[in-house]
């Protein structure tokens, strides 16, 4: 099976969980990865660290900093690798 918008958020939110101490089921969308989640710049860095690796990508740095939610993440990651909704 090839790679989908829903697999690539189902690995956000997985390393999220892990990295934010969060129950996965409390993580939503919407969540902002400083205020909401409490991720520093390292911990933004390891999760897409994290995803660029299992998903053999290199996203652009500048639009990286630029994310603010999960869901920008997801989206991001996603157009990167070439996959829709």
């Amino acid at each position: 099976m090839g790679t989908t918008k829903e697999k690539v958020a189902d690995r956000v939110f997985g390393i999220l969980s892990e990295l934010a101490a969060i129950p996965r089921g409390d993580i939503r969308g919407g969540d902002r990865l400083r205020e909401d989640l409490g991720l520093d710049s390292m911990q933004n860095m390891e999760l897409l660290s994290r995803v660029a690796e299992e998903f053999n990508i290199d996203p652009d740095m500048d639009k990286v900093m630029k994310v603010v939610t999960v869901d920008e993440v997801v989206t991001l990651l996603a157009g990167h690798i070439g996959v829709g909704e």
